[in-house]
């Protein structure tokens, strides 16, 4: 059987996918993560949309390019979008690259509902 790279539950209306690697940082594993989070917006029957990174210490460069895919792509699919979990050092990473003005990051999974 194949590696998940997320597991998704709902909260209300919100679909929750929480990233099960800790290190985002090969490219198959990051393409393969990237497919199932695309998947995920193929296929949603809502429209909100949370990612959970509170288990992810390390995310490469290719990975913050998977997230701004899926953000277009939930975008054409009117999903909104929303983070959480997101630890200092790549939070660090977001505000560099200005991806923290991209999307909506909460730091709990809950706020992040809240927010959609």
């Amino acid at each position: 059987m194949e590696k998940k790279h997320i597991v998704v539950h709902y909260v209300d209306d919100a679909l929750v996918a929480v990233c099960a690697d800790a290190k985002l940082n090969d490219e198959v594993g990051i393409q393969a993560w990237g497919d199932e989070l695309y998947g995920l917006v193929e296929t949603m029957k809502g429209d909100k949309l949370v990612i959970d990174f509170s288990k992810v210490a390390f995310m490469s460069s290719s990975s913050l390019r998977v997230l701004i895919t899926l953000n277009s792509r939930a975008r054409n699919k009117k999903v909104k979008l929303a983070l959480c979990g997101i630890n200092a050092n790549i939070m660090e990473a977001f505000k560099i690259t200005r991806l923290d003005s991209l999307f909506k990051i909460k730091k709990t999974e809950d706020d992040a509902i809240k927010a959609l």
